[in-house]
């Protein structure tokens, strides 16, 4: 199982972006190998299609700040889940999803996706 992290750094030590589509990293750990892949926020197209080439790629879990309808419907489409996360450090948000501990979204926390990145 692959689960996305939208943060502000590139380890887990970082904190979770308070906006998905504006975090800095997504680290994407790898439960059944144990690893983790940062990689740099590029930004996002019209039609999102970097979260259809990570749910492509096996991310189904998503952890976040906050989340926009664009980018939510889109996940939801892809059947991805979506997880919320404030205020916490990458790595307790990651251990509190592998106890259930965070809030399954069923909406997105934003009325309106903002543009700019």
């Amino acid at each position: 199982m692959k689960v996305l992290l939208a943060t502000n750094g590139k380890t887990l030590e970082s904190k979770i972006a308070k906006r998905f589509g504006h975090a800095n990293y997504y680290l994407i750990y790898d439960n059944e190998s144990k690893e983790m892949e940062a990689r740099i926020n590029l930004g996002h197209d019209d039609n999102h299609s970097s979260l259809i080439d990570l749910a492509n790629e096996g991310v189904k879990n998503f952890i976040v700040g906050n989340i926009g309808p664009n980018a939510f419907s889109v996940l939801n489409q892809e059947n991805c889940k979506v997880y919320l996360a404030r205020k916490h450090e990458a790595e307790e948000a990651l251990g509190k999803f592998f106890k259930n501990e965070l809030e399954k979204l069923t909406k997105p926390t934003l009325n309106r996706s903002i543009e700019v990145h």
